[in-house]
């Protein structure tokens, strides 16, 4: 069997697509299936040049990046000219050198549009990857569904609660569910104070953290105001939470850091001077060091409106990191009994978790973290999820 996948991005770069379309490729080259792979180069690509990364996995590279997440409309609608012209020629080429019996496309819908069109003129089957619902504008919404998932061999989607969704609007008997996925031997966490020092300095946060500090982490698009309200909710629950704590030093040694970007930033930075959290908490921006920065975390938090099934969840958990999200998309599924689990906008009961998470005993924290590691090791890694992915391909 080959495979033709297309996505916007691919890891390196960023982004819950651009991971799953790596993964899956290259596990399913380990598996002797040919997979050749179409997507934006990263910026660390600054060559524009294919990559083998082995004898059944192939990328080729588009001559241009994807969209930064806080670029605007006119960006945007360049950008969907360019990729799928650009894409559709690629794939026309590839096409030419390697019989592919399949495409899977990865949304955003782009990628979807270029496997649409190539399996009317070409007469192949496609699969479509939906990773949220989040679209900018609810025209691209209706459109990547009513066409490109309606058309699919079969459309994927990374969490039950968006199949609830499109089952309530739509019309489709293609529906099936299956969860991102990750490669938990990629994942570490630090064992000991001077391991932790050591990786504080070298991601050059020694000014802001020390190695006996405990550390929050929260990870999330500022694009979208429904994320960024939860990383609001966040900030006064975690104030809440330090003022009531007992030892008043104790809370000086709670550090909350914050990484991503997007039109949206401003409005946490204004929450964070009118909470006067500056000695608490820090904007990182955009970080390429996300697995170094889960590997010194005590807690990953993610209180977001919206969510498919985030990566990073599943990274933290995988670097033996509790989880403390909202019941969104596939994050309940995902933590279980491994961390906590709120009500989007509850900061009650937010603020209550991080009580109960600090209470916990060096001996209960332990157990905690190597449950989450488990549960993913378990249910979420690759070598689980490959399998499913490839026994879809073979029907």
């Amino acid at each position: 069997m080959r495979i033709l996948r297309i996505s916007t991005r691919n890891y390196p770069d960023i982004g819950g697509p651009a991971k799953q379309a790596y993964l899956l490729s290259k596990y399913c080259s380990e598996n002797k299936i040919k997979t050749i792979n179409i997507a934006c180069k990263s910026k660390n690509n600054s060559i524009f040049k294919n990559k083998k990364i082995n004898d059944n996995f192939e990328i080729y590279y588009l001559p241009f990046q994807a969209p930064r997440s806080n670029a605007g409309l006119i960006t945007r609608i360049i950008f969907f000219f360019k990729f799928l012209t650009y894409g559709f020629l690629k794939a026309i080429k590839i096409r030419r050198k390697f019989k592919f019996d399949v495409i899977h496309a990865h949304s955003p819908f782009p990628s979807g549009l270029i496997a649409y069109f190539f399996s009317k003129i070409f007469k192949l089957p496609y699969f479509y990857s939906i990773h949220g619902t989040d679209y900018p504008y609810s025209f691209l919404f209706h459109l990547d569904i009513n066409l490109i998932a309606y058309n699919s061999k079969k459309t994927i989607l990374v969490s039950r609660k968006i199949e609830n969704i499109l089952n309530k609007k739509f019309t489709l008997k293609n529906l099936c569910w299956i969860p991102n996925t990750i490669e938990s031997s990629d994942h570490f966490h630090v064992s000991t104070k001077e391991e932790r020092k050591t990786l504080i300095k070298k991601l050059n946060l020694d000014s802001f953290l020390k190695a006996n500090d405990k550390i929050i982490l929260y990870i999330g698009y500022m694009i979208f105001l429904q994320k960024v309200s939860g990383m609001i909710d966040f900030l006064i629950a975690f104030q809440n939470f330090l003022k009531n704590l007992k030892e008043k030093e104790e809370a000086k040694k709670i550090k909350l850091l914050f990484v991503g970007e997007g039109k949206y930033a401003d409005l946490l930075k204004t929450k964070i001077r009118e909470l006067k959290l500056e000695e608490n908490v820090i904007l990182l921006g955009k970080r390429d060091d996300i697995k170094e920065l889960l590997a010194i975390a005590d807690l990953l938090t993610l209180t977001s409106y919206i969510e498919g099934s985030p990566n990073v969840i599943l990274e933290a958990m995988a670097s033996n990191v509790p989880c403390l999200g909202t019941n969104v998309g596939e994050i309940k599924n995902i933590i279980g009994n491994t961390g906590y689990i709120v009500n989007p906008g509850d900061i009650g009961k937010i603020e209550e978790n991080l009580l109960n998470f600090f209470n916990l005993s060096k001996i209960q924290r332990s157990e905690l973290m190597e449950k989450a590691k488990k549960k993913v090791i378990d249910h979420f890694d690759i070598n689980v999820i490959g399998k499913k992915w490839i026994k879809l391909y073979s029907q």
